[in-house]
């Protein structure tokens, strides 16, 4: 308990930190302005946005399942709510509630679905890597700007090359951990019991780790990681209707590519909801690449911020009930 409250603290702490250094520099009055000015007529089609995104993750979660598990949609979409619910409460527990969430509805094993997320994850660390370079060198006229805002302007090409080296080598890790558990788990027959459920366990999220080598349908696990994350860069680009950003500063749906990038970085920081983090890097980002003025810049992440955070509250609270409503609905018919 005393570890977690102290990770806790000092994730506020950091939010603090980000939140201060957000605001230093803003007109309060003038934010104060912005954000009254705010139009709302694209909110419906960024919460049709966010609702398909996260169901199509639910639906590339279920190409990640062994073979035998029967998870209904439903469960397995309530399951990527409740993630996202969580973590905008307690930074990366989302990881852990989702795959829990799941195997205590379906009485399947945690450990395998604990792998999956693990391999979603990593797989998706390497989609946001090609956005990235995609962005650096395709998209931005003066890539310089984004270094200095990743304060990594003093990076060598070496510096470059040991990210993909430590991307293989967690690959290469995780394939010789799954490989030692099966070999201990062939040769050696343990007479403790917990040590066998250790290995068991083991084994079980090893499998989960090794799914993306299991996936049947590679074709639709692209199509819909692809729409994943069309959806993100959509969720970025409506937002710009609010001040009428994509006229005043010709903001389009390549600049929404950049932005979504970040946004993916500020997200990845271990802030409460990535509060602070978020708000500072867009704010900067906005600032820096395409001109925004800050208190702009900080009304657009305030409120797009805002909105993901409610409606990922809504939409989860309504698939929390809708699964249950199956369930009952299930139970019923037997």
């Amino acid at each position: 308990m005393k570890i977690k409250a102290l990770n806790i603290l000092f994730s506020v702490t950091i939010a603090a930190l980000f939140i201060w250094l957000a605001f230093r520099n803003i007109e309060t009055s003038e934010l104060g302005r912005q954000i009254r000015s705010v139009t709302y007529y694209w909110v419906p089609f960024f919460i049709l946005t966010l609702t398909l995104s996260h169901y199509l993750r639910a639906e590339r979660w279920r190409l990640l399942m062994p073979d035998g598990y029967k998870i209904n949609r439903i469960t397995l979409f309530t399951g990527v709510m409740v993630g996202y619910m969580m973590n905008t409460i307690i930074p990366r527990f989302g990881e852990i509630s989702r795959p829990l969430y799941v195997s205590r509805k379906e009485q399947v094993s945690a450990g395998n679905l604990f792998g999956t997320i693990v391999a979603e994850r990593l797989f998706d660390l390497f989609v946001m890597l090609a956005l990235a370079t995609l962005a650096l060198f395709f998209l931005i006229s003066d890539p310089l700007l984004v270094q200095s805002l990743l304060g990594i302007e003093q990076w060598s090409i070496v510096h470059y090359t040991i990210i993909p080296a430590i991307f293989l080598f967690i690959l290469i890790g995780i394939w010789v951990f799954y490989k030692i558990i099966l070999t201990v788990d062939k040769r050696i027959e343990f007479q403790n019991p917990v040590l066998g459920k250790l290995v068991s366990a083991g084994k079980s999220f090893g499998e989960g780790m090794i799914s993306l080598n299991k996936v049947k349908n590679w074709p639709l696990f692209i199509l819909l990681t692809a729409g994943i994350w069309t959806g993100y860069i959509i969720m970025t680009y409506l937002p710009f209707y609010m001040l009428n950003m994509q006229e005043v500063f010709g903001l389009q749906f390549a600049d929404a590519i950049v932005l979504t990038v970040v946004s993916a970085i500020g997200v990845s920081i271990p802030t409460p909801a990535a509060i602070g983090s978020f708000h500072l890097l867009m704010q900067q980002a906005l600032a820096l690449i395409y001109k925004v003025p800050l208190e702009t810049a900080l009304t657009y992440a305030t409120v797009m911020h805002a909105s993901t955070v409610i409606f990922v509250f809504l939409v989860g609270a309504f698939t929390l009930w809708l699964d249950k409503y199956y369930t009952l609905a299930v139970l019923k018919k037997r």
